[in-house]
């Protein structure tokens, strides 16, 4: 374990021990009451009260995302520009139907956790004299909307993490992940217009705007032999027609795109754009595309900040796999990984049970999952502390996110 960061662990336990009670009802609380995107008021309110009550500076509706906050505290001696600016990420948002099936209410407890560990540590209550002063600021940010709303892209359109050094988060799973493959994803509604006229009197009136959908929707499994193993689309046919005995003169579909850096994702959704366009010229329809606003990109993990979080995950006994050939879908903190380092790490949440599933759902609000939930925080603790007190390690972790972000954007 790195010294520095070995100085202020019993620091850092403490304070998770001693918080334990209170960021579980957190948790319990936002599970209770789930909230999908954007309308994440009452766990918004939840947060940002505890927080500051805590002795956090906090800004609710934070770039003026209504569901967003921004809570921080600096040490005593905290030199804007010298001393290094660490967020630590909240998500918050349900999923419709299946409420935390995704476990957000573990990752804004996590996100808390470790705001209160870090500000501890930042007091510098208990530095002796031959140690060093920790100095910087932890910033709990608190991103609504993960679940297709891309609040964290919003905020980082908006200057959110002009002034952050380094960036992290964590996300309950079924298995214990270091560097998960992250996809970008941009997503997209089709429309094709045709002409309609009766099926069995005058087909030869129409043009068959359904013939079109289920064109693209061949050529593209037709097309998935030749794209790259982290390359993934998939849609669904939202309005194929009225009925049988009508030519449909109008379809809508929608699409998900996904590759793993912004280089294969322009590729991949060129060559998609092409088989929209070319079902519309094979059936004499128009067609037209519309893309959602906020796209996410794919994740760019600082390896260096991830070497850090996995020697401290080790000491409560974790083990990461070297290699896992599993795809984790899509995040907006993608988007936040290409403006600083960042990390996102998945964690054994206690059972072997899938994200998005009732099942999962079930174990977000168990007292099995509190357990590795902590442990998840304190390595994040610990990977702060170390950014703080390690000029050299920051050194290192900028120079290969600069390396890194030149081949990831292509």
């Amino acid at each position: 374990m790195p010294a520095s960061s070995n100085i202020y662990e019993k620091i850092v336990v403490d304070s998770l021990d001693r918080n334990k009670t209170d960021l579980n009802d957190i948790s319990q609380q936002i599970w209770k009451k789930p909230e999908e995107k954007f309308a994440e008021k009452f766990a918004h309110g939840l947060l940002t009260d505890f927080l500051e009550k805590r002795g956090f500076a906090v800004t609710r509706a934070y770039k003026e995302v209504e569901t967003a906050f921004r809570a921080e505290f600096q040490s005593a001696n905290y030199k804007q520009g010298e001393d290094p600016t660490i967020a630590v990420l909240c998500e918050y948002d349900a999923l419709p139907e299946i409420g935390h099936a995704c476990g957000h209410n573990l990752i804004a407890e996590a996100g808390v956790a470790t705001g209160l560990a870090v500000q501890d540590v930042l007091r510098n209550l208990t530095t002796q004299d031959e140690q060093p002063k920790v100095e910087g600021k932890i910033v709990v940010l608190g991103t609504p909307a993960e679940e297709g709303g891309g609040g964290k892209v919003i905020l980082v359109r908006e200057g959110a993490f002009e002034d952050i050094d380094f960036a992290m988060m964590v996300h309950p799973a079924y298995h214990n992940d270091l560097e998960p493959v992250i996809l970008g994803v941009d997503m997209c509604e089709v429309e094709f217009q045709g002409k309609a006229a009766h099926a069995a009197c005058g087909p030869w009136e129409g043009l068959n705007a359904l013939d079109a959908a289920v064109a693209v929707y061949q050529n593209i499994a037709l097309y998935r032999q030749q794209m790259k193993p982290d390359w993934r689309v998939h849609g669904v046919i939202l309005n194929g027609g009225a009925k049988p005995n009508i030519i449909p003169d109008c379809t809508v579909s929608s699409y998900f795109i996904r590759a793993r850096t912004i280089s294969d994702l322009a590729v991949l959704k060129a060559n998609i754009l092409e088989i929209f366009h070319s079902a519309a010229e094979a059936t004499g329809c128009t067609v037209k595309v519309t893309w959602e606003e906020n796209p996410y990109t794919g994740m760019m993990h600082s390896s260096a900040m991830a070497c850090l979080y996995k020697t401290f995950s080790a000491g409560e006994g974790v083990i990461f796999p070297d290699f896992t050939v599993s795809v984790s879908g899509s995040t907006d903190m993608g988007n936040v990984s290409l403006e600083v380092p960042s990390i996102h790490p998945k964690f054994f949440a206690g059972q072997p049970l899938m994200i998005h599933s009732r099942d999962f759902q079930r174990l977000a609000g168990s007292p099995e999952a509190q357990r590795y939930t902590l442990i998840a925080a304190k390595a994040m603790a610990l990977t702060c502390v170390e950014l703080f007190t390690n000029r050299q390690i920051r050194d290192q972790v900028l120079h290969e996110f600069t390396l890194r972000k030149a081949t990831f954007t292509g």
